[in-house]
């Protein structure tokens, strides 16, 4: 199940035959480098793909209809102003004509503030979305590094990698930290 090399051995050698002063293509020299080599001959690897926990576990997928029900409350008030804010403007562009010049300066002024108003609040409620995201990714990122390491521990993985560019199945974990992280979660409500 778990990839085992003689990567380790390799690498030991090249290693010592640089601190030796040899090239890594020279003859090794000393007979001592044979057990620094045989004790990591065998290098136990896994990898963890942590896009794919962000995107399958039910705990990233609770967090984020979460965070979408908060953002969905904030968007309706911000929506709700932003319709008055066009219904007040309408009404100005109707009414403008009429109006005597010191009403119709007021009523740009205070439609102007209305319109900051609407721009400032958008631009708060998309900070606080992607402060409040960031702050849960932080969070299962930080109970699945916890499950790599537990993992890691207690089957004596010597290498965990959470960024690569290709891995077979028998080395991705990333499956097992998925399991672990939705052991607890109760099925979600079918819609």
């Amino acid at each position: 199940m778990v990839m085992r090399t003689t990567l380790g051995a390799t690498a030991a050698a090249l290693a010592l035959s640089f601190a030796v002063g040899g090239s890594a293509f020279a003859a090794p020299a000393q007979p001592a480098a044979q057990p620094a080599a045989a004790a990591t001959s065998s290098l136990k690897i896994g990898v963890v793909n942590m896009e794919r926990i962000l995107r399958d576990a039910k705990l990233a997928q609770q967090a984020s209809d979460r965070l979408n029900a908060e953002g969905q409350r904030r968007q309706e008030e911000i929506d709700a102003l932003t319709r008055r804010f066009k219904q007040r403007l309408e009404r100005f562009e109707k009414d403008a004509p009429t109006m005597d010049e010191t009403t119709r300066v007021a009523e740009r002024r205070s439609l102007a503030e209305m319109e900051r108003d609407v721009s400032r609040r958008s631009r708060e409620a998309r900070d606080e979305f992607n402060q409040r995201r960031n702050e849960e990714v932080m969070l299962l990122q930080g109970r699945a590094a916890r499950i790599v390491q537990d993992i890691a521990k207690n089957e004596k993985f010597d290498l965990v990698l959470y960024e690569f560019f290709y891995a077979s199945d028998k080395v991705d974990l990333t499956a097992r930290v998925i399991e672990e992280l939705d052991r607890d979660i109760a099925p979600a409500p079918k819609k």
